[in-house]
């Protein structure tokens, strides 16, 4: 019985000290719009869905949200992560951001719709903080099985893949562009919805937050929100 116990015991500590696997996952720190808006851009995503049922549905699983920074972390790394965040939401709880414009490209039959929300100066000391806190941690390795996976086994696109690797160099510090992405529809329907239904107004962030990362940047899985 004693040898037994020994073995065990011997056992037990070779699997616990065994290396665990550590996966790399794709990130997004982001803002989640308070109520007004959030409402808004489901509307108009429910009717670009309509016309378009292939493109994203925003729903629980797919957040309407206003991206600060994507990237690719470790998984055991993210607690680190979060602990850099903690304090962020802070700086921008009491600020009034501003659904600037409906946007989409009025030259092309079918085009992306977005919500572009003004480039205020503390939306952008946000996103530079936010790249500042997270990019000791991030790395350069992530591919498709760092994402939420397809609910049809699709693969990842390619192009998803390759904008969260280059986020901070194509869309950061200068070049952001902050905006509630919507989806894929034809001109005459988006036409319509910026006249009818789109209404530039003023709202805050309901929080900050980071979600794991699904296919078209879509914000899936919630990993840490702000308290």
């Amino acid at each position: 019985m004693y040898k037994f116990i020994i073995s065990m015991a011997i056992i037990f500590g070779m699997v616990s000290c065994a290396p665990q696997k550590d996966t790399t996952i794709a990130i997004d720190v982001l803002l989640i719009p308070s109520e007004e808006m959030y409402t808004q851009a489901l509307q108009l995503n429910s009717k670009i869905n309509a016309n378009n049922p292939k493109t994203i549905k925003l729903d629980e699983n797919h957040v309407p949200h206003i991206t600060l920074l994507q990237g690719y972390i470790k998984e055991t790394d993210l607690w680190k992560v979060t602990k850099a965040l903690n304090s962020l939401y802070e700086n921008i709880a009491q600020d009034s951001l501003k659904a600037e414009s409906f946007f989409y490209d009025h030259k092309k039959e079918e085009s992306f719709a977005m919500v572009r929300i003004e480039k205020s100066k503390p939306l952008l000391q946000l996103h530079e903080k936010t790249i500042k806190l997270v990019k000791p941690y991030l790395i350069k390795n992530g591919s498709g099985a760092s994402f939420v996976q397809n609910p049809d086994n699709s693969p990842i696109s390619n192009s998803t893949v390759h904008y969260v690797s280059n986020f901070i160099a194509k869309h950061g510090h200068e070049n952001y562009d902050p905006h509630i992405s919507l989806g894929v529809a034809q001109k005459k329907v988006l036409d319509s919805l910026a006249e009818r239904v789109f209404k530039p107004i003023h709202f805050k962030a309901s929080s900050l937050s980071v979600y794991h990362l699904g296919d078209h940047g879509t914000a899936q899985k919630l990993l840490w929100k702000s308290e």
